[in-house]
């Protein structure tokens, strides 16, 4: 009971030291566009880890909604619409194309599921390509009115309804239904649980997230020189990482992970250039390695290690 008391306690102070950070400290531009980027992370990074992490089944086809909620977001937001209904509308678009793409892919298991959403994503992504003009932008009127403040807090808002709805998912029974999917589809099949009905779910509530995220991009961004970039598939990629490097099948992995990615990302770019994608990947490869469960479930580990090297260095000293 103290434990799940010490748990609220830390959330609640995080949740409130976000709401109230904007306006307690002068934080300059960079700043509040890292938090936003972070947000959008950690949401997108909870939608794949509900499907991947969760249900276990590997979608490689994330961009394919987030791109779908930026757009669908981004011309309903243009046409005078307010910004929070254009984001759930973004949002629910993503869900309609999931129903699309989760229908006859998820009949696929295995590697040919991943390949079957990365295949229908890189389709969609030359469609809308072809569709519309280099240019995607909204009228003047929004650019001279900018402000990164609502755009933090609707980031912040979209990323407390991620976390919120994973976690009550997955402390359903149909959280237990997609773990048992994941665990042994099979053997969940035989003691009559439906497994394609909880696949379609994850699949929805997955994309759903996926298109809010969409939606505070395109609220963040403004315009696009070429929407295709929003479909491109680092949106599904670097949320993996993110998912990979914190712990998936975890609720607060996803959250480590989007911190990891998104600040280190950041820091290595502005001191090591263009050769920070290089020292990324080595680093990404070695946490894979090291913490094949990432670094939540590989706590145990992490403290093991730090004993290991404290007591080498008190040997070290005894013998100096």
């Amino acid at each position: 009971m103290a434990t799940n008391w010490k748990k609220l306690l830390t959330i609640v102070v995080v949740v409130a030291a976000c709401i109230v950070l904007p306006m307690v400290i002068e934080i300059g531009t960079n700043i509040l566009n890292l938090m936003v980027m972070l947000f959008i992370f950690i949401t997108m990074s909870q939608s794949w880890n509900l499907l991947g992490g969760y249900t276990g089944q590997i979608n490689l086809g994330l961009a394919a909604f987030f791109g779908c909620g930026v757009l669908i977001t981004h011309f309903i937001w243009q046409a005078e619409v307010p910004i929070y209904l254009a984001v759930i509308a973004g949002g629910l678009s993503a869900t309609v194309l999931a129903v699309f793409i989760g229908l006859p892919t998820l009949r696929l298991k295995g590697v040919y599921f991943a390949i079957g959403t990365l295949a229908l994503a890189e389709a969609l992504r030359i469609v809308v390509g072809n569709i519309f003009p280099e240019w995607v932008k909204m009228p003047a009127i929004y650019v001279t009115t900018y402000s990164l403040i609502p755009r933090y807090y609707l980031g912040l808002g979209v990323a407390l309804i991620a976390i919120a709805v994973v976690y009550l998912v997955t402390n359903s029974k149909l959280g237990l239904a997609m773990v048992a999917v994941r665990d042994d589809e099979q053997a969940a099949q035989v003691t009559g649980v439906n497994t394609f009905k909880y696949k379609v779910l994850a699949l929805l509530v997955s994309a759903f997230l996926a298109g809010l995220a969409g939606g505070v991009y395109a609220y963040f961004r403004l315009s696009f020189m070429y929407i295709t970039t929003v479909f491109s598939p680092l949106w599904t990629f670097e949320p993996i990482m993110a998912v990979m490097i914190g712990g998936s099948g975890t609720l607060v992995g996803p959250i480590i992970g989007s911190i990891f990615l998104v600040i280190l990302s950041e820091v290595f770019a502005l001191t090591l250039g263009e050769a920070h994608l290089i020292i990324f990947g080595i680093l990404f490869i070695l946490a894979v390695l090291y913490f094949p469960s990432g670094l939540v479930s590989s706590v145990d580990r992490i403290r093991h290690m730090m004993t290991s090297v404290r007591r080498s260095i008190s040997k070290l000293r005894q013998q100096l």
